[in-house]
Order: structure tokens, then sequence, then C-alpha cells
């Protein structure tokens, strides 16, 4: 998902600080097997909705299927981290702000626009039968560009796009921090850094504590304006800042991110694992006939503290193998850079697959006929991009990418380049 700045600043650096990046700066390539396993993550999610509350389904099946979803949470927010990772790495201070407003809206925002018309077209025309009632057009698809629902994971980019239109004081902000860190020895501003950044996540827990535990009673004792407010917080930017803030500091620190996550895999992974379990309890202890999958929601606590254990694993585990190369990670690379297409189109993909689905008796089958659902929908909708990249008008529908995406990274200034294929 794309990235933005506004105004300038100022990014001179001291030569030997690992905490800010090179005036020549290296291409990314662990950024793109990020995007594929988010991809596949957000996919499988999707996938697992499809079968996870039908009445049929058999326990083992629907715990199986709990346990899946739960691992594959950090979708969303591996998406925000790298937006912030390339919206900071790849600004060097002179962007203008309504070009680089304008460039997102034909790259990022056009596509949107687009696949909110179809699924709106295949809701409200074939499923619904109601695109015969042209007075009704304007507030339903109006509606589904601010709040989408028929394209039930498009939200992502109205979230998004927020930080994109504020670049420009979170960019005054950090530069703030970075000026005073930057007259401190390295290993005391990675230190202080360390720290500002603790107290960040623990603000950014309180927030995702009252999000869980007060929010919900606050909408319904205010009500009215402020009860609409609540219940759409998930669409907010402020509820996904601590990943972006990763994010930046990835990008100021590119070398000592990269070694913090080498040498800290092992205890991130025991970390992953120990609360991945417990998560899952918290899940079924909570669960009655059907499973209570609001115990993995993205704005829980524990949830936050999981995703940012699995992100470091994950970096980790992409940074230490990408090196070596081979057939899987050609596949993933390529899965990577056609995702953005591959996101947007995915729940389309899934739509044809489920209307096959439903209508079938699958008991007993539901954990598999899940998995088959995520290949199928991942490699349906990653073909589709692919396809569409190759028509004149495919921009329209997944932005740039691929070969066109490499033409222009060849041609623009670094701070131009803020999606690396």
């Amino acid at each position: 998902m794309p990235q933005r700045t506004v105004t300038p600043m100022d990014l001179k650096v001291a030569p030997q600080t690992d905490m800010l990046p090179a005036k020549k700066k290296e291409r990314i390539e662990e950024v793109t097997l990020l995007r594929a396993f988010a991809f596949l993550a957000i996919t499988m999610q999707h996938s697992i909705a499809e079968y996870i509350y039908r009445s049929d389904i058999l326990q083992p099946d629907a715990i199986m299927l709990a346990m899946l979803f739960d691992f594959t949470r950090f979708g969303t927010p591996t998406f925000v981290f790298l937006s912030g990772l390339l919206l900071f790495y790849n600004n060097n201070g002179k962007l203008s702000y309504w070009p680089f407003v304008r460039k997102k809206l034909v790259d990022i925002y056009l596509p949107f626009v687009c696949w909110t018309v179809i699924y709106w077209i295949a809701v409200q025309g074939v499923a619904f039968g109601q695109l015969g009632n042209p007075a009704d057009w304007p507030r339903t698809l109006l509606r589904e560009l601010f709040l989408p629902t028929y394209g039930y994971h498009l939200w992502f980019i109205p979230m998004i796009f927020q930080y994109y239109l504020l670049f420009p004081l979170f960019a005054l902000a950090i530069q703030k921090v970075r000026q005073k860190l930057q007259a401190m020895p390295g290993g005391a501003s990675f230190r202080r850094m360390f720290m500002i950044v603790a107290a960040i996540g623990a603000l950014y827990g309180i927030l995702m504590w009252l999000s869980s535990y007060r929010m919900p009673d606050w909408a319904e004792d205010w009500g009215g304006l402020w009860a609409s407010v609540i219940s759409y917080r998930s669409y907010y930017f402020v509820f996904y800042f601590f990943y972006f803030l990763l994010g930046a500091v990835c990008a100021f620190g590119l070398q000592r991110w990269r070694r913090f996550v080498e040498d800290g895999f092992i205890w991130y992974g025991f970390a992953f694992i120990a609360l991945y379990i417990w998560q899952g309890y918290e899940i079924l202890n909570h669960s009655t006939e059907t499973i209570n999958l609001n115990f993995a929601g993205y704005l829980r606590p524990f949830t936050f503290v999981l995703i940012v254990s699995q992100l470091l694993l994950l970096y980790g585990i992409i940074w230490i193998v990408q090196t070596r190369g081979g057939a899987v990670c050609r596949i993933f690379r390529f899965i990577g850079t056609y995702s953005f297409g591959g996101f947007l189109g995915h729940a389309f993909v899934l739509m044809l697959i489920s209307s096959i689905t439903r209508p079938l008796a699958l008991t007993g089958y539901h954990l598999s006929a899940a998995v088959l659902t995520f290949a199928l929908t991942a490699a349906g909708s990653i073909g589709l991009a692919k396809l569409l990249s190759k028509l004149s008008f495919g921009r329209w529908l997944i932005g740039t990418t691929g070969k066109q995406a490499n033409r222009n990274r060849i041609k623009a200034s670094p701070a131009q380049q803020t999606f690396p294929q």
C-alpha cells in the first residue's frame, strides 16, 4: 500500500550514523517478500470467514480455522508498517505536496474507486438485483466510497490514505526527534530511540485497551454522532499508528533494524508462540456454539503485542533467508510484486468461488475447503493482477506495478519512489 510526503524536511545526517538512511539508498529486497506474506495472510482470513460460521461446521474444523485466523492477524498491520517504512525511506525532503497527493490519487485511490464500483455492481446488481432502481444509486455508491461494505476489505485504502494526507505533520515531528538524536553517539541514540518507541507503544497499548473495554460503552452511553464516530474507529489512522511508527524507525535505521531483528528473532519466536497459545486459549474460552473471533481483533491490546512480536519474527526470518534466493523466494517476490492488485481483487475472486461452495454440504470438510479456497483465491487474484498489468487500462485497476513500476523507479528520483517493487 502506498505512501507520501508534503513539507520539506532537513535530512542532513551525520555520515557515521546508522540510525539514518544513506544518501544513495539501496533497494529493500525484504519489502516485496513482506508484502507477499501480508497479502496471503489477509486472503487466508477472508477465506476462513467463508466457512467458520457455517451452521454445519464441526467443532474440530472450527477450532483449527480459528487458530489459522489468529495466526494471520499480522496482515493488515504489516501493510501499515510497510507504508511507514517506504514513506520515510524514500523521502528526501523535497517533495511537493499537491503533485505527490495527485500521484497517489491516481496510483492508489483511482483503483480503489474502480473496484468499489465493481463490488457495488456485483452486490447491488447480481446479488440483490437492485440496479433497476437508479434513484438509489447515488446514496449507496457514495456510502461505499467512504464506508466500504460490499468490498469489505477496501476500508484499508481510505484509512491508509490518511497517512499520506497528514505526512507533513509526521515528518515534522520525526524531524524534531532526529535532530536531538543526531547529537548523541550511535549507541546512546539507539537506546534513546528505543525508549521513545517503547513509551509510544505503551500509550498505544492504552489506546487499544480503551478501544476494547471502554469505547463500546461510551458509544452506547453517548449515542448520536459520538456513537457513530466511535463505532467506525477502525477506519481511523490513529488506531494503527504504532505500526506506522515502527516502519519509520526501520527506515531511518535500516542496518541497525536488520541487526536488531536478526539477533533477536529467536526471542521474538518464543514470545510469539507464548502469546499465540494464550490468545488461542482466550478465543476458545470465550466461544460457545460458534467461535468468537472478536478476541483476535486488531484493536485489542493483547492482539497488538502478538502482532508486534510476529512482525519482528517474520522480518528477521525474511532478512535471514531472502539473501539465499531460490525458487521459493522468486515465487514470493512475484506475489509481492502484484500484491496490491491482488489485494484489491481477491474478494471478487473469493465471491466467485463462494458462489459455488456455499450451496454445498461440507460437514467435516470445512477446514480443507477453506485451505483450498485460500489457494484458489490467492492464485486467482495474483493471476488477475498480472493479466490486468498487461492491459493499457490496467493501472486504473491495480495501480503502478510490475514492469511499469520498475521503469518508473529507474526514471524517478529517490524521493518519488515510494512503492518499490
